[in-house]
This record gives C-alpha cells, structure tokens and sequence, in this order.
C-alpha cells in the first residue's frame, strides 16, 4: 500500500531502511550540503532525485510532509516493525 499518490499517479511508498542511522543524522547537520540531503530523501521514497526536484511545488509538499509523518513512526509500517523471535 502506498503512502501517496502525486498528482501524476505516481505512487510513492517510503522505506526507511534505504537510508542508514548516518544518513538519517546528516539530515539535521546544517553543513550537510542539500543535494545530499535531497538524495536521501528521494531514495526513501523510491526517487531519483531529479524526480524529486522536478516535482510541483504541490506534489513537492505533500512529498515532505507524508515523508516526515512517516519518519516521526518508522515503527508503525509493519514492514519495518521488529517482529517477535521464533522458537525452534
């Protein structure tokens, strides 16, 4: 299921294991140049990131805020829940 629909009919689903804890921290270091930022925020939602710049500003800000929601409870797509350990 995705998490969005642009306004193209572009289904956008984000997967935050596409970025690492590294990545996720140069997201609030200010010397992080935006480039670099922007990629990862692209990869997280399966875009390249002239994708992501060349969206409408409408689409643009839908994108973000869907991409921090989802951020703020990673753990809430059950995708990326921990799941409970077998026994065996």
């Amino acid at each position: 299921m995705s998490d969005l629909t642009l306004s193209n009919g572009k289904e956008i689903t984000f997967d935050f294991n596409k970025i690492t804890f590294r990545d996720w921290r140069g997201l609030f270091d200010k010397d992080e140049p935006d480039e670099v930022s922007d990629e990862k925020i692209a990869r997280v939602g399966g875009l390249a990131i002239n994708e992501l710049l060349d969206l409408s500003y409408v689409d643009h800000q839908i994108y973000m805020r869907a991409f921090w929601t989802r951020a703020r409870e990673p753990l809430a797509d059950p995708k990326n829940s921990p799941s409970a350990p077998s026994s065996t």
